[in-house]
């Protein structure tokens, strides 16, 4: 019965889920973060709230325990580094931020990958979705990109010093995503080796993905009208 029960939740509600945590994560990365950048706000309470959604719609989405229980881990990370972040800024804060988005976004790429690329008619939920893969991709890289800079300070010219006062996520989302579109502004230069080998990784996914992304919606949507 709880089974059935979810599965009725699923195909109501799973596509426009995907939609729905697209703006959720589009607004987290590109309107909170730079507000944040600027001193303006705080985006532990928004991100806390947003992981709190996340984890229903993990559930619904992919009926998956194991990605529900790395998106409560993720928060608990988050929780942690605001309250050490309250008492003693440090760097670790910004270790248990970064580790916590890591998870987040692999866990939830993984999901949605699974919801966009299943077979079945491609609907204009999904296709949203594939967005949403592509703004996962970036947020993985933003971790990545703290790690780095963490363990070397000169490993990106232009970059300001890693400090804990949160304005540090604003400017690694700017070169994540500068850097998966292939932009390129040239403000913000990778020159330690690890932070290069790590742009040039994500500028080919970004590359790649939409000529990816664009034959497999095609070909789902082929399959679908020859049944």
């Amino acid at each position: 019965m709880i089974g059935e029960g979810f599965r009725r939740l699923q195909e109501r509600y799973g596509d426009p889920l995907l939609t729905a945590l697209t703006l959720m994560l589009a607004i987290l990365l590109f309107v909170v973060g730079p507000l944040q950048a600027a001193g303006d706000v705080e985006a532990h309470h928004f991100g806390i709230a947003f992981g709190f959604v996340l984890l229903a719609a993990v559930l619904i989405v992919s009926r998956s325990l194991v990605a529900v229980g790395a998106i409560f881990l993720a928060i608990a990370l988050v929780v942690c580094a605001s309250v050490l972040r309250s008492r003693h800024p440090s760097d670790i804060d910004i270790y248990l931020d970064a580790t916590a988005w890591m998870i987040l976004g692999i866990t939830l790429g993984f999901v949605v990958a699974r919801a966009v690329f299943a077979a079945g008619r491609v609907t204009f939920h999904r296709v949203v979705g594939a967005v949403l893969l592509y703004l996962c991709v970036g947020l993985v890289f933003v971790s990545l990109f703290c790690f780095v800079a963490l363990g070397e300070r000169n490993a990106f010219s232009g970059l300001p010093p890693l400090q804990d006062n949160l304005a540090v996520v604003g400017n690694l989302i700017y070169f994540s995503f500068v850097t998966l579109t292939s932009v390129g502004y040239g403000d913000i230069v990778p020159v330690h080796p690890f932070a290069r080998g790590l742009a040039n990784v994500e500028a080919i996914i970004g590359q790649l993905y939409p000529a990816t992304l664009l034959a497999r919606l095609v070909t789902l949507e082929l399959e679908h009208r020859h049944r």
